[in-house]
């Protein structure tokens, strides 16, 4: 990142490491297609949390990227269009 900054940079060990992914729950009772955004430990393997996205082939992302806006919602494209994550206030 080049230009002046408005903050200073966060240390490497003092940022959190985990990885997004929205997979698919596996093997349903129902047969559902359950989707979830899921945040795992980069340096671990483990998953920290996980929220539903939505249930159906509409929700798959289809292995598209997940965005983290400057409000720290996490967008990402679907079949069906986008999925904004947030938190509640």
């Amino acid at each position: 990142m080049s230009g002046p900054r408005n903050s200073p940079p966060v240390p490497q060990s003092a940022r959190p490491a985990l990885a997004d992914d929205i997979p698919k729950a596996p093997g349903h009772a129902l047969g559902i297609d359950a989707w979830y955004l899921t945040a795992v430990d980069f340096r671990t393997g483990e998953r920290r949390w996980r929220t539903l996205t939505g249930t159906g082939p509409a929700y798959d992302n289809n292995w598209a990227p997940i965005t983290i806006g400057p409000d720290g919602t996490a967008y990402a494209g679907v079949f069906n269009g986008i999925v904004a994550v947030r938190d509640t206030p």
